[in-house]
């Protein structure tokens, strides 16, 4: 069984959920399902980051579209840290990363993000 771990932090009342493990079918609906949760309490950015993450592939690519197409419609600023290849190929394969904001890491996030 893929085990895939979450933990939420804050920083300057950003929640920054960090993802460890893999992101498949088995696993991504209850990312998907937090990070709407952490959207409806409407912050003033949403962070994911997927620089410990082992597996990415489609449903890791539509839990961040989905989570992306939300944070556009409640007007909330969202970003996606990863410095990996693992998580950035697929999205740039996709031609996601054009959609996204990426950033290798969460302070750069959190500082672009608050402007």
């Amino acid at each position: 069984m893929n085990q895939l771990r979450q933990r939420t932090t804050y920083v300057q009342s950003i929640p920054i959920v960090a993802l460890t493990g893999e992101i498949d079918m088995m696993s991504s609906a209850p990312v998907t399902s937090r990070l709407a949760e952490l959207l409806d309490r409407k912050p003033p950015a949403l962070v994911v980051d997927l620089r410990e993450v082992r597996f990415f592939g489609s449903e890791g690519i539509r839990a961040l579209v989905e989570t992306q197409h939300q944070a556009d419609v409640l007007g909330i600023k969202f970003g996606v840290v990863s410095d990996t290849r693992i998580v950035l190929r697929p999205l740039q394969m996709t031609a996601v990363d054009q959609l996204l904001r990426l950033f290798a890491d969460v302070d750069d996030a959190v500082t672009a993000l608050s402007a």
